[in-house]
């Protein structure tokens, strides 16, 4: 009898591990059947995100191999790419942004790497106008700046060093935006505040007043007139570029404030840098994917757009 319960004992133990084993084996292999999904996935999201990439620049090409006639958001460029579905493939969708239309941030940073004062009240104005602390205008500034000086209301290596763990500054230009995440206490919400109305650009690149946000016309001019009233300045741009460069002169009050801001931000009436987003959904899942793009015309080569830079997000 003992021997027939010790058995018993033995094979609900032997029944027991094979269980475990048949369970970690359908687990795993639950994994890897998924793991092998995503991927595919997301070869397929990468791919699509590849045609809107294709048709956005052949927009582009079309909008902007117009010599100096303005860009401005009632041209077909700003309108939405899809959505379209793809056969055995998904959904895509895409939107152009004209990144120029924003503050560039990198024009903190004059030509010699030294803080530009112009562009630093221009930024103070904006964060004003977005109800969001001024001396971040400074901060940001001296993170990019060449020196170890901290500017008025601004930080330098002494503040990010003493922090735990300690960091230095990034003492260049910005390559994205949300760098601006890096400096302490920048937090998701005055982030999300600012970030559609900066972008991280080569120096060069001027302030489009036919796509400039409300809030940065207003801080650029000095003067609130646009925020509050975005409907408006909708309206004014859907018969073309607005405000041009001679309305938005004759509306300082300072005539040479136009000249001031030209020599450190630039205004023009024209882009060449813009971002795509990319949306795809390839059965429940969603994929995004950002690409930098710039417009190039540089005789003899023929105008094209080329992609500088791509971010995902899943």
């Amino acid at each position: 009898m003992k021997a027939r319960g010790v058995a018993l004992l033995t094979a609900l133990i032997v029944v027991a591990i094979a269980a475990s084993i048949a369970t970690v084996i359908f687990f795993d292999t639950g994994l890897l059947v998924r793991r092998s999904e995503g991927g595919v996935a997301r070869e397929q999201a990468s791919q699509l995100a590849g045609a809107a990439e294709a048709a956005a620049a052949r927009i582009l090409r079309e909008e902007l191999d117009t010599g100096a006639a303005p860009i401005h958001p009632a041209q077909r460029w700003s309108t939405p790419l899809g959505p379209v579905e793809i056969e055995h493939a998904g959904i895509v969708k895409g939107q152009l942004v004209d990144l120029q239309g924003r503050f560039n941030l990198n024009s903190l940073r004059d030509r010699n790497g030294r803080i530009d004062p112009e562009a630093l009240a221009v930024l103070e104005r904006l964060l004003i106008v977005l109800e969001l602390e001024p001396e971040w205008a400074a901060k940001i500034a001296d993170w990019i700046d060449t020196d170890d000086v901290p500017a008025s209301r601004g930080a330098e290596d002494d503040v990010y060093t003493s922090m735990t763990p300690g960091y230095r500054p990034l003492n260049r230009t910005l390559t994205t935006v949300s760098e601006l995440m890096l400096l302490p206490n920048f937090d998701a919400v005055r982030y999300g505040r600012l970030a559609p109305h900066v972008a991280a650009l080569p120096r060069d690149a001027s302030i489009n007043l036919c796509s400039a946000t409300a809030a940065l016309l207003d801080a650029l001019a000095d003067e609130r007139q646009w925020v509050g009233a975005e409907s408006a300045l909708a309206l004014n741009r859907e018969r073309g570029c607005f405000p041009t460069e001679a309305v938005f002169r004759s509306s300082l009050k300072n005539p040479d404030g136009f000249i001031r801001l030209q020599r450190s931000v630039g205004l023009s009436e024209r882009s060449r840098y813009f971002q795509l987003r990319t949306e795809a959904l390839i059965g429940t899942t969603p994929f995004s994917l950002y690409s930098l793009m710039r417009y190039e015309a540089t005789p003899p080569s023929p105008p094209g757009v080329r992609v500088l830079l791509r971010q995902t997000a899943e």
